[in-house]
């Protein structure tokens, strides 16, 4: 402190201003004289001070209230105390209120301060000016001294004052010490600074910790924070779950909660990081089947652990996947007898489930029926599961319909892979093409049809899975049982419900359904509203036997639309030169001569003739020869011509 800012003089400028004299500002700071000015509208008593304190049931609220504070202040107060114990100073913190919370003194050694015992009101209104209240008004560090102090019971001290600071930055206390007059330092404000400034650090860390135990705790995985020796420092309470800890007395190792050896080297090995292995770990009250991730942070070797219920990644890989039913028993178009029984006995298969073999030629729409059937049951809202089984590679087949476990073939994954069955658990899996299914899988689902039991490929576990199977296929599987290519006991197995999808030649009604069903979803896509269709050619989809049923038919009528002349009318031009040459309404009566006359070759040279100028075009040929477009087809059709060969 400066000389001129010694006691004597600082006196007597607080006693000119208790006689109503002017100050000189160069002695007395701007913050204690504005200070002074508060305390003087407030009518404070400079001799005594009121010495206000709050009763003792509002103190005891207060403190609770202050509890975080006072807990994470008092070991910091503590600290700084020790080496000043002997010098009779006080410690003290208050609040935003200016309530003495807690104090440090000795009893024995200590000066009798007033106003500064736990319940006290240190603000002007009561004490006059000193570091507690001005450092409240300012939002700053404060020393108050001796006669700067308003009131006279203050006189002989020295205060330092410095603000803690919550997360939002609001001012919530102050630290303050009280030391005699004559053993001010001029190191005691940053002390104090320093120590203040920790306290809110220390704020600001509990408060991020506890949002953060918030959220661990809120989460639907279980997380497990370990050091680098596998000790656990955090574990969430859905962790305990899982791993079956009722309580974490007597738990502080990682290995005395899981007994996997392999896994836990994965774990605790050097930089471990993976996301999502599905492991089953072995525990001491049994087995828990999760999806595992581990991370390893850069520094000091920790380990976060995180452990996910199996079915909920299930249900997200099918998500991820598009294992999704999206079709109904709506979606099948077609009014047919034969396609309405198949339906409905669909329905009746749809409310059980029993396994359902789904017989018929390519492109009837099996997986249309499987899919349907899965969304009419109960089990709709879990996960729909297709699977090719003409297009898995044969050495692939087993890991991928059952799994695998870690070192179960070369590249394997470290923690092993769920198969599409344990995908499938609580839904239901549509086995496609299954006549094309290997015999060693085909032993593997027999086994998972009669028990409910997969075993995966390399593993000594089986797991417990929950799948209703509809099979489907185009082959003759009793033919295939004859030719030793497909188990007979599997057979029936499977062949709990049959459903056999008619071909679309053999429900020919449906088709002009299916046509102008398909006609209004492309017009919809293509976003072409004005397309018509003519009734010569529905008659010429009609008379084909579409050897590709409802899938060709759709792919037809696709390229019909995207084919479709500017006038907006499909007719005969549109049609595939292969429809029409396989129409039945395409056809004329064979003659009976085995060769054509002359008139006849003369008039299929002249077809091809202006066929070839016009470049192939139909409807420019039809007009310079003076016929229909069909009545040309049917000559075309007749003669062996091909539009193709003149463009």
């Amino acid at each position: 402190m400066n000389s001129q800012r010694n006691r004597e003089s600082i006196y007597r400028e607080w006693e000119r201003f208790q006689n109503g004299q002017p100050v000189d500002e160069s002695i007395i700071t701007p913050s204690i004289l504005r200070s002074w000015q508060r305390c003087r509208l407030l009518h404070v008593d400079p001799d005594e001070g009121s010495r206000r304190r709050l009763a003792p049931e509002e103190l005891e609220k207060t403190l609770r209230k202050n509890a975080l504070l006072i807990r994470i202040a008092r070991g910091i107060m503590e600290r700084l105390y020790n080496p000043i114990s002997s010098s009779g100073s006080i410690i003290s913190i208050s609040d935003a209120n200016g309530v003495i919370l807690s104090c440090l003194r000795d009893e024995k050694k200590s000066y009798p301060i007033p106003n500064i015992e736990p319940g006290s009101i240190a603000l002007e209104s009561s004490s006059g000016s000193n570091a507690i209240n001005i450092c409240l008004v300012e939002k700053r560090p404060v020393e108050t001294w001796a006669a700067e102090h308003y009131c006279r019971m203050l006189h002989n001290w020295f205060c330092a004052a410095a603000p803690i600071w919550n997360t939002k930055h609001e001012l919530v206390g102050v630290l303050n010490v009280t030391l005699p007059w004559d053993m001010f330092h001029t190191h005691t404000q940053g002390m104090i600074d320093s120590a203040a400034y920790a306290i809110s650090e220390q704020l600001r860390l509990h408060f991020l910790l506890e949002e953060q135990r918030v959220i661990f705790e809120m989460m639907d995985e279980g997380l497990v924070v370990l050091d680098a020796d596998g000790i656990i420092r955090f574990i969430n309470k859905k962790a305990q779950q899982m791993l079956a800890i009722s309580s974490l007395n007597g738990v502080k190792q990682i290995s005395d909660v899981i007994l996997s050896k392999d896994i836990l080297r994965a774990i605790l090995s050097e930089k471990a990081s993976f996301m999502d292995q599905e492991a089953l770990l072995q525990l001491r009250t049994g087995t828990l089947s999760c999806m595992l991730s581990v991370s390893c942070t850069e520094e000091g070797g920790s380990r976060v652990v995180t452990l996910r219920e199996v079915k909920r990644i299930k249900e997200s890989a099918a998500r991820v996947t598009g294992a999704k039913a999206v079709f109904t028993f709506n979606h099948i178009v077609g009014a047919s007898p034969a396609l309405q029984n198949v339906i409905q006995m669909a329905r009746k298969a749809a409310k059980s489930d029993a396994t359902t073999l789904i017989l018929g030629e390519s492109g009837t729409g099996k997986e249309l029926f499987a899919q349907s059937m899965h969304n009419a049951s109960s089990r709709a809202t879990g996960a729909f599961i297709t699977v090719n089984c003409g297009a898995l590679p044969r050495e692939l087949v087993q890991s991928e319909l059952f799994g695998y476990d870690e070192g179960a073939f070369t590249g394997a994954s470290r923690l092993g892979k769920p198969g599409k069955f344990e995908l499938a658990d609580n839904g239901t899996i549509f086995l496609d093409e299954i006549g094309e299914m290997p015999m060693d899988a085909q032993v593997s689902l027999l086994r998972l049809l009669q028990n409910g039991e997969v075993t995966r490929v390399g593993s000594k576990y089986t797991r417990q899975v929950n799948v209703r199977v509809i099979a489907a296929t185009n082959r003759n599987l009793q033919e295939s049982i004859r030719e030793k290519s497909f188990r007979e006991d599997l057979y029936y197995r499977l062949n709990v419900v049959s459903l056999n999808i008619p071909p679309l030649r053999e429900r020919r009604s449906d088709i002009r359904l299916l046509t102008q069903h398909f006609l209004a979803h492309f017009m919809m896509t293509q976003n072409n509203p004005e397309l018509r269709m003519t009734e010569d050619v529905l008659r010429i989809l009609e008379g084909y036997s579409w050897l590709g049923n409802v899938r060709e038919l759709e792919n037809t009528v696709e390229r019909m639309v995207f084919m479709a002349p500017d006038s907006g009318l499909i007719d005969v031009d549109s049609v595939p030169f292969n429809i029409i040459n396989g129409s039945s309404t395409g056809r004329v009566a064979e003659k009976s001569a085995s060769s054509p006359g002359f008139l006849e070759m003369q008039e299929r040279e002249s077809i091809l003739r202006v066929l070839q100028d016009c470049g192939g075009n139909i409807r420019a040929t039809a007009q310079k020869l003076g016929i229909s477009r069909s009545g040309l087809y049917v000559k075309m059709k007749k003669f062996g011509i091909s539009p193709d060969e003149c463009r």
